[in-house]
């Protein structure tokens, strides 16, 4: 969903003002009384919206972990998220839409998850990466084993190194999109080409439409 459809415009000057105030001071201290104050509104105008600003936190938590969806199953009939993005079903191609996504929504993560954001929005995400990494390895039929745990909770944790250095880093800076999904796929290329046990896989399936190799 688009954030201009997930929030008025009212909501939306409030939560960039709170960002604003983020980019300044730790989440924790900012107040409705100086949000207030950055967003030229009354403090009766916030609480028509928010209860506190923790619970604007909260709201802008949810529709990130909502659009920042990294795996899902291809299912017959479904038009929905990453089903109608064509990209369901598809490991390196749904890499590649969870980067870009989280480029497209660059403004918002990038205060989030710089040292005043909040850490525990990084927990959230990381567990649920792990759901979705366990569901595509799932899919490419990888055995549930021990090593398979090790390698979903290590690419989990990159692929959040990998969004937060993206989001905070100068634009200019910053690898395109094919390039951090070139990254962020190594690891799950390395269990395949070096792990005997691994299941046979072709390079269409771990590369996609890319025509990189490693």
């Amino acid at each position: 969903m688009d954030f201009n459809e997930a929030f008025n415009f009212q909501e939306r000057q409030i939560i960039s003002g709170y960002l604003s105030l983020m980019r300044e001071k730790p989440h924790a201290k900012i107040t409705v009384k100086e949000l207030s104050e950055r967003c030229a509104i009354a403090r009766t105008t916030f609480y028509r919206f928010f209860e506190d600003t923790y619970d604007l936190l909260e709201r802008l938590e949810q529709y990130l972990l909502g659009e920042l969806m990294l795996y899902r199953p291809l299912m017959n009939g479904s038009t929905t998220g990453l089903q109608s993005s064509g990209v369901a079903g598809k490991p390196y191609e749904s890499i590649r839409h969870f980067f870009g996504m989280g480029s497209y929504l660059r403004k918002l993560l990038q205060p989030i998850m710089s040292e005043n954001g909040d850490p525990y929005f990084k927990d959230r995400l990381a567990r649920r990466l792990r759901e979705e990494l366990g569901a595509m390895m799932s899919d490419e039929g990888v055995p549930n084993d021990e090593l398979r745990s090790y390698y979903v909770a290590t690419i989990a944790a990159s692929y959040i190194g990998l969004l937060a250095h993206a989001a905070t880093t100068n634009r200019g800076d910053s690898l395109d999109i094919d390039q951090i999904a070139f990254i962020a796929n190594s690891m799950r290329v390395a269990y395949f080409r070096s792990n005997d046990s691994a299941p046979a896989i072709s390079d269409r399936q771990l590369f996609g439409n890319s025509k990189s190799s490693i």
